[in-house]
């Protein structure tokens, strides 16, 4: 009874704090280090006549094939470290390094000074899918994917609701540049 008590509290305790023993740990390190997204996913070729994020939002439902235009971003963290899984914005929203020429502003692509409820409704999360699982590693990298930059998303809607959810499963990326102060479309591929 005393080792059942002991292991149900180490299991409560793990689940709270996310503490594993070091065996398994080192287990999700191999497997993370050993997933790479298959270069498959993205495309050197730009698709053509693209809407923005937010037009493709407003007329998808859930199974649609989509294609849009967005940016990386829309908080400061938009990649998952563990799966291959990243946060988007529609591309008319400003972000910190379009406002202004001076580069105070160390996280721009997180739209801190956006209208929260605004954002909410520009953004999607794009999931690149192995068997239908996200795949097991960061998509930061991939094809060159990072914060800030544009990108065109074709893919499915696997889910969207009036709260501001849209999920993407991805099939093909391209990615352009960054945009700059006084040139928000630079990087788009326009």
């Amino acid at each position: 009874m005393r080792c059942s008590l002991s292991v149900a509290i180490c299991a409560i305790s793990v689940a709270l704090v996310g503490c594993s023993d070091p065996q398994s740990e080192s287990e999700s390190k191999h497997v993370e280090q050993s997933a790479v997204v298959p270069a498959s996913f993205f495309t050197q070729d730009r698709p053509v006549d693209v809407a923005d994020l937010k037009a493709v939002r407003d007329s998808a439902s859930k199974g649609d094939a989509v294609t849009f235009l967005a940016r990386v971003g829309g908080r400061v963290r938009p990649f998952i470290k563990t799966q291959a899984i990243f946060v988007v914005t529609d591309p008319k929203l400003d972000s910190c390094e379009l406002m202004s020429m001076t580069e105070s502003c160390k996280v721009p692509w997180d739209y801190c000074c956006e209208d929260p409820d605004s954002l909410k409704v520009n953004v999607a999360t794009v999931r690149l899918l192995d068997d239908g699982k996200p795949i097991r590693v960061s998509a930061k990298g991939a094809g060159g994917l990072e914060e800030a930059k544009f990108v065109v998303v074709s893919g499915t809607v696997n889910d969207i609701n009036d709260e501001g959810l849209f999920i993407v499963n991805a099939t093909q990326v391209w990615v352009g540049g960054k945009p700059v102060f006084g040139k928000p479309r630079l990087g788009s591929g326009e």
